[in-house]
């Protein structure tokens, strides 16, 4: 049995650990003037003696729910192509900032993708670009961003082979060097954009890289999405137009798409 107390035996409220997402901010902790006066809970003052007692039953707060991580680890499809100079010219430092704003995109069935959106959003609206060489209306010319329509075409193909919807594609007015005739999907800021949606039945994740002279972009899943043998051919019609035709594994034809060039 326990001893009466000799003095008064005050109790205070202890507050217990707050979440970390429940921590106020700087700016909303309240700024007490020399003349405020702090309000505290009242002392408990207790008379009598003191009393066992019994533990108040723990109550279990639910853990909180942490995101599982996803492991994109099946390769759906890749395509690679080549390009030539030191990282530092004004057009392999485009490619990479480009290559580096697609790089871990993940989109979600259903969701799309617009290329230029994503370069401009993770290059202050295209001001981190220098100028390079491009092609205008037939033309050769020196332009802000000369390069990344290399990255666009590589996607493009990777998109094709990975059972994307493509929704908008334009090819160069000219040949370029680093995709044979057909297969490539220039980009114009403001006026020309590639774009696809995933409509597989899971989420795919964009993978761009750079080394050694060659850029090669993947597309991984969180599981095999049965995209099935997709073969891609380009015919070169009589009238000079290139003609991409994509075949599933059914002998489906899918998706089409024309190129011509010249002045």
């Amino acid at each position: 049995m326990l001893k009466p107390v000799a003095d008064l035996l005050v109790l205070t409220m202890v507050a217990g650990n707050v979440p970390a997402t429940e921590l106020p901010q700087y700016n909303e902790i309240p700024v007490m003037s020399e003349n405020s006066v702090a309000e505290e809970e009242p002392f408990i003052i207790i008379e009598e003696p003191m009393q066992e007692l019994t533990p108040a039953e723990t109550v279990l707060q639910p853990e909180e729910q942490v995101p599982q991580e996803r492991n994109f680890d099946y390769d759906v499809a890749s395509y690679t192509t080549k390009y030539t100079g030191a990282d530092s010219n004004n057009r392999n430092y485009n490619m990479h900032l480009a290559s580096d704003s697609i790089n871990g995109i993940i989109l979600e069935p259903g969701e799309s993708f617009s290329y230029n959106d994503v370069i401009l959003k993770n290059s202050h609206n295209g001001k981190d670009y220098k100028e390079a060489g491009i092609y205008s209306n037939g033309k050769t010319a020196t332009g802000i961003g000369g390069g990344i329509c290399q990255i666009s075409s590589t996607l493009y193909q990777a998109a094709l082979y990975s059972g994307m919807t493509i929704t908008e594609r334009r090819n160069h007015s000219l040949p370029v060097a680093y995709m044979p005739n057909g297969r490539d999907a220039t980009a114009s800021w403001g006026s020309i954009d590639f774009k696809f949606r995933n409509d597989l039945s899971v989420p795919v994740k964009i993978e761009s890289v750079m080394q050694n002279g060659k850029l090669k972009v993947r597309f991984l899943a969180t599981e095999n999405p049965n995209v099935g043998d997709i073969k891609i051919d380009v015919i070169h019609q009589a009238d000079g137009a290139y003609v991409l035709k994509r075949t599933r594994a059914d002998g489906t034809v899918d998706y089409t798409a024309t190129s011509r060039y010249g002045n």
